[in-house]
């Protein structure tokens, strides 16, 4: 028996799971701690996970991520759910789960209604019937899935509102749509300011001027909300061109612009607007069809001036750093210009003149050229304090690979049953002291280990970039997670792997 036994109470409620009281959150809790109030082992602690809301269809879950990754360092003996599905419904990764990890790590998991407890399938998958309860929650899964999309189409082609969230403008009264007058005044003020030529920009800074509320401030002043926004009444182009082309102001409601990638993913892709389904004189319009049909007309005007101008003035500008370059004040990305100084600079405080980072650029060499220069003075001390261990804490990319084949082979012994699980931890853990570092390290103050040919292949593009005069992609994307600019003209790197310090670094005053 243990001294330190765990147990790992993981409750999970999707959507759909939320009309059954047998199903809630408090009952689930329930019935998992009067299963542990009867069991033999009294157990030191009992931690509760709960993800509410979420699909049992894939592991893309915070709470089941947090149980998993304390499973990976020893920290849970016992896992309880109410049933198996409460854990996962796709049956590929949830079998991995339990006949591979949990095991490697002797968790013990327990599944209250199915009457399953790992401890009696010692040795063995768990039989037929485990993956016959994973095979039929999936399907049940699915099935459920495609019953729910085709109800949504149903009322949708019966012109019932299904969205959650309406338009700007507009407000939800039941199943209808109805005029919210304080925002729809906006709506068509962009609309005229359009009308009357103004360009977005313009239009932006006007808004911004006369202090009109963007759809999100608005939003938390109807729920008196009161988190107040950094740079308030601060409109962006996308957001303005977005209700200058969006239908529903003209009366017709538009629905199924987008779709889940999978079922039980929160990812979607965007639908072909061929494929919308569209249902004019819908709910009342705020703005005239007329003034709507003017403004799509100047819209695409602009869009083929900008074209012309593309094809024959515009210059592409490619960067490492493209998509990874932030503003330090704001938190926006920073667009990449393509002019002949390309610059990073950021747009999104254009019309506050007052903003602290109100017209802030960096030149792209100079981000260049000081993100090099830092990385490559982090290897170094990195690559250098390795190369100073005379212990088995030295190791070299060689070295590295030749430990990961080691690892993946102590790996296949195990599951073939040709070493147990002690001395497959026994030997892991030698393994692992080839490319930790030591504890007094201060480039490694979390003694976090990676996957070890993960590893090898970071170390292999250390050595490479070094040897490097200029920034890669391959390295930016190996080393850095985003690259904070300030009005000061200081950068700030975030390293996007354990042992590198984000830190400021002073640069020329943008």
């Amino acid at each position: 028996m243990r001294d330190n036994f765990v147990i790992a109470k993981y409750i999970r409620l999707s959507l759909e799971d939320a009309k059954s009281d047998s199903m809630s959150i408090e009952n689930q809790s329930l019935l998992i701690d009067m299963f542990i109030a009867g069991m033999e082992i009294a157990p030191t602690s009992v931690i509760e996970f709960v993800d509410n809301g979420h699909s049992g269809m894939n592991f893309e879950r915070p709470a089941v991520q947090e149980m998993l990754e304390l499973v990976r360092m020893g920290q849970i003996n016992c896992i309880i759910v109410k049933d198996l599905s409460r854990f996962g419904r796709e049956m590929i990764d949830t079998g991995y789960y339990l006949e591979r990890v949990f095991p490697l790590y002797r968790v013990r998991l327990i599944s209250v209604s199915d009457n399953y407890d790992s401890n009696d399938y010692e040795g063995s998958t768990g039989g037929l019937e485990v993956a016959f309860k994973h095979l039929i929650h999936e399907q049940y899964s699915l099935d459920l899935s495609r019953k729910i999309k085709a109800a949504k189409h149903s009322k949708a082609l019966r012109g019932e509102f299904v969205t959650k969230n309406c338009v700007f403008g507009y407000k939800k009264v039941g199943k209808k749509l109805e005029i919210d007058e304080a925002a729809a005044e906006t709506v068509r003020y962009i609309f005229k300011l359009s009308v009357d030529g103004n360009g977005l920009t313009q239009i932006a800074k006007k808004l911004y001027d006369e202090k009109h509320s963007t759809p999100s401030e608005y939003r938390h002043i109807s729920k008196k909300n009161k988190e107040r926004h950094k740079v308030p009444c601060l409109w962006v182009s996308s957001a303005i061109l977005s209700i200058l082309t969006n239908e529903q102001y003209i009366g017709t409601y538009v629905t199924g612009k987008a779709r889940s990638v999978e079922v039980g993913s929160k990812k979607t892709e965007s639908v072909p607007s061929s494929e919308w389904i569209r249902i004019p004189n819908h709910h009342p319009p705020i703005v005239e069809k007329a003034v709507f049909d003017a403004v799509q007309i100047k819209i695409e005007q602009n869009r083929n001036n900008r074209r012309s101008s593309n094809l024959s003035h515009k210059r592409a500008t490619i960067s490492p750093l493209k998509s990874k370059v932030i503003c330090g004040c704001c938190r926006h990305k920073m667009a990449l210009s393509s002019t002949r100084n390309a610059a990073f600079h950021c747009g999104f405080t254009r019309a506050a003149i007052d903003a602290d980072c109100h017209m802030l650029r960096k030149s792209v060499a100079e981000l260049e050229s000081e993100v090099l220069r830092e990385i490559h003075r982090q290897l170094h001390d990195i690559t250098t304090l390795e190369s100073t261990q005379v212990t088995t804490n030295t190791c070299t990319g060689e070295s590295l690979a030749r430990a990961g084949d080691a690892k993946r082979a102590l790996y296949e012994s195990l599951m073939l049953g040709e070493i147990d699980v002690d001395e497959y931890r026994q030997k892991s853990a030698e393994y692992d002291e080839w490319y930790q570092f030591p504890a007094d390290n201060s480039h490694a103050n979390a003694k976090q280990p990676a996957a070890l040919d993960g590893y090898a292949s970071l170390h292999k593009l250390a050595a490479d970039t070094l040897k490097e005069n200029k920034l890669t992609k391959q390295a930016v994307d190996g080393f850095i997670d985003t690259v904070k600019v300030y009005p000061s003209g200081s950068i700030e790197i975030v390293w996007n792997i354990p042992g590198l310090v984000a830190q400021n670094i002073k640069g020329a005053k943008a």
